[in-house]
This record gives C-alpha cells, sequence and structure tokens, in this order.
C-alpha cells in the first residue's frame, strides 16, 4: 500500500509541476542533464567508442568471404556439373539437388560445427555481387591451392545462425578428383 501512495503522490507532484509551468507561459517540460563524463557508465563509453564500427565491420559468413582470385579452372564434366557464377545464378531451382562443381581451394577452415568449410574459385562469378567465392562443407581436408572437384547438395539461403548466413553453399560435399 505504501508503494501505491508513494506512486500516487510523485504522480501528483508531477502533474503540479506541468500545470504550474504551462500556467507560467513555460510549455517545456523539465530535462535532464547530461551525464558528466565521468558519470557514464562504462557500456555507454564503449558504446560511444565503437558508434559506427559495427556498420562497417563484417559479421557472420560475410567476414569469411575471400577476395577474387584471378583463375580460369575449366568446368568440371558431367550432367550436374556447373561453374561457380552459374550454381549462384541457378540457386532456386537446384536448391537440394547434387551438383559438381571444379575449382580451386582458396580457403580451408576445418572442424567447425563438426564439419570443414571448404571455399572454391574458379574465376567465375562476381565480386561485386558476392558470386565468386562457393562454400562447401565436407568431412573431407583439401590443401588451400589444390584444384579439386566437388560433389554436394545444394542449399539456397542457409542460416546457420549468429549472422552465418549463405546464398549458396553445397553441403554434405566429397571430393571426387
Amino acid at each position: 500500500m505504501k508503494l501505491l501512495s508513494t506512486r500516487n503522490t510523485l504522480l501528483a507532484t508531477a502533474c503540479s509541476l506541468t500545470l504550474l509551468l504551462a500556467a507560467c507561459g513555460d510549455s517545456q517540460q523539465p530535462q535532464a542533464p547530461e551525464p558528466a563524463a565521468e558519470d557514464r557508465s562504462f557500456t555507454q563509453a564503449m558504446e560511444d567508442a565503437h558508434a559506427g564500427l559495427m556498420d562497417e565491420m563484417p559479421m557472420g559468413s560475410e567476414k569469411a568471404v575471400t577476395p577474387f582470385a584471378d583463375l580460369n579452372v575449366a568446368k568440371a564434366s558431367g550432367d550436374n556439373a556447373y561453374t561457380v557464377a552459374e550454381l549462384f545464378a541457378q540457386s532456386e531451382s537446384l536448391n537440394g539437388q547434387t551438383v559438381r562443381v571444379k575449382a580451386q581451394v582458396v580457403k580451408f577452415s576445418p572442424a567447425i560445427m563438426d564439419r570443414n568449410f571448404i571455399h572454391l574459385q574458379d574465376g567465375t562469378g562476381s565480386e561485386a555481387n558476392r558470386t565468386h567465392n562457393l562454400v562447401a562443407t565436407s568431412q573431407e581436408t583439401v590443401e588451400v591451392g589444390a584444384v579439386v572437384t566437388v560433389e554436394g547438395v545444394l542449399s539456397s539461403n542457409k542460416d546457420f545462425g549468429a549472422g552465418y548466413t549463405y546464398q549458396v553453399i553445397l553441403e554434405d560435399s566429397t571430393v571426387i578428383e
């Protein structure tokens, strides 16, 4: 009960102050003063120091994209063979299908979420549109710089969470050459 009466008293005081200011011709509400620099919390100081930086810093899968490599890898053979650019262009219609791509390993990230992440490029695609770097997941180990033919199930718009989303990714891939 005491809490309610204190709250009601504060509310009545605030209303009275507002009416008093209105009667005096001052239509502005009282403003809390800006805290002095030494009164700011650590969190506020860190937010101020990093303001805008998070907008420029890539997160999740965006920071994993490798720069465009000047390559010219011949297309794999077979009915289900595609270039990297073709996989991005046809990702919706190929979603859930087994596809094959021949490309150079430009990055290898082992043992992430119980799988290895292989970044592949064949010289096709656009760095500006982020269609040049194909990621494949596999249990196999490959060497950066090796040209490999990989076969896996294409997933379109795959979201692993925590900012790791892929427009196109090959899952459960095997190296066949």
